[in-house]
């Protein structure tokens, strides 16, 4: 049973707050939190305040002792990341002598940030084979409950927080890892089935985040590798070992042929700049082009008239080096309500509407300028 003691709203949630709670909380430990139901009401998210559970719920209740479900195949899901998560750290540590400086899951991948700035290709395949020898090792994963004194005394990996009281929570895995954890961990490393890192990255200037995949995560991370190579494949006619040189040849060609796109279009602009149709609005000159992106855009490179309007798809674009665009398109957004910006020569507002009405509401706002 949980005892719900009173429920307020945050903006559009809806939250039942407990002094204590079955429910894991989000983002402790770096893990997701608890999802399932309290009574007839869905838990939609946890978290832990001034003491205090908040579970965010999708209908009302009254404040008493609810019946409550945790959704166990979530916590088995968190559990397989966050031991994955501590093979994982071990195995940087032992490759590499990076340490973990901190770890985020997320719903579908999950990170660790190492106190590394370049990890190589050659480091990511070593700690991987090694963290995935621990998982076929099927090893046991111990949890442990000592007093800090001698938890103190115990080689783990990451020195406990200053916010861990006198009794702390060790997790063991063989001789393999030892670390301080609240958190949810399989029993046993055969568990995990997997774990693979699917992307790194450099941030903060001295770390590199790791993005990781373990589990039934991983096998649908292979799934929809296969799905979308398989269906490279298909369209490019090519093996798997071809797509690469197949992909970089595309890519190529897409290059040269956009290169010769934009040449043509800055032809094509100035063989039709001094014909465009013309119109004038308080004594402007206003042209204006609606045609090929490419095309305008070389025609907005030029100062063709006072005022030069280009529709771009879902955009209008402003040029001009005798009236501010800057200035026009600040109207404009007052008068149609709607995103756009620039400075005093060239402009833009997204708009999709016909040229003849932009014009007429471009008359509205060249009126103040008069």
């Amino acid at each position: 049973m949980i005892k719900i003691k009173r429920l307020y709203e945050e903006g559009k949630d809806l939250f039942a707050v407990s002094d204590e709670s079955p429910f894991y909380p989000d983002g402790k430990g770096g893990q997701l939190g608890d999802r399932g139901s309290i009574g007839p009401a869905k838990v939609l998210y946890v978290k832990e305040v001034n003491g205090e559970v908040h579970h965010k719920i999708d209908k009302p209740i009254e404040p008493r002792e609810y019946d409550f479900e945790i959704d166990q195949a979530r916590r088995k899901d968190i559990a397989t990341q966050h031991t994955a998560q501590h093979i994982l750290s071990a195995a940087f540590l032992k490759i590499a002598q990076a340490q973990t400086v901190s770890f985020h899951m997320g719903e579908e991948t999950s990170t660790i940030d190492t106190d590394l700035p370049v990890l190589t290709e050659r480091t990511m395949e070593d700690v991987e084979k090694l963290a995935n020898e621990v998982v076929k090792s099927c090893v046991d994963v111990e949890i442990l409950l000592v007093d800090r004194e001698e938890a103190e005394r115990l080689n783990l990996r990451k020195a406990i927080s200053e916010k861990v009281g006198q009794k702390v929570r060790i997790v063991k895995i063989q001789d393999f890892d030892l670390s301080a954890c609240g958190g949810f961990h399989v029993k046993n490393t055969g568990e995990i089935g997997m774990i693979k890192i699917v992307d790194w990255e450099k941030v903060k200037q001295n770390l590199t985040r790791v993005h990781f995949v373990a589990g039934e995560r991983a096998l649908k991370h292979f799934q929809e590798c296969v799905t979308v190579t398989k269906n490279l494949q298909r369209t490019l006619t090519c093996s798997l070992r071809d797509l690469p040189i197949r992909i970089e040849a595309l890519i190529e060609k897409i290059k040269s042929v956009s290169s010769l796109l934009d040449r043509i279009s800055e032809e094509h602009a100035q063989l039709i700049a001094a014909n465009l149709p013309r119109r004038k609005i308080f004594g402007y000159e206003v042209a204006f082009y609606e045609g090929f992106p490419s095309v305008a855009r070389a025609l907005l490179k030029q100062p063709l008239a006072d005022l030069l309007v280009c529709k771009l798809e879902e955009e209008f674009a402003l040029s001009s080096d005798r009236i501010d665009c800057g200035q026009i398109v600040s109207k404009l957004r007052s008068i149609l309500n709607v995103p756009g910006g620039g400075g005093k020569k060239r402009g833009s507002v997204k708009i999709n509407m016909d040229m003849e009405e932009f014009l007429n509401l471009l008359e509205k706002a060249l009126e103040v300028e008069k």
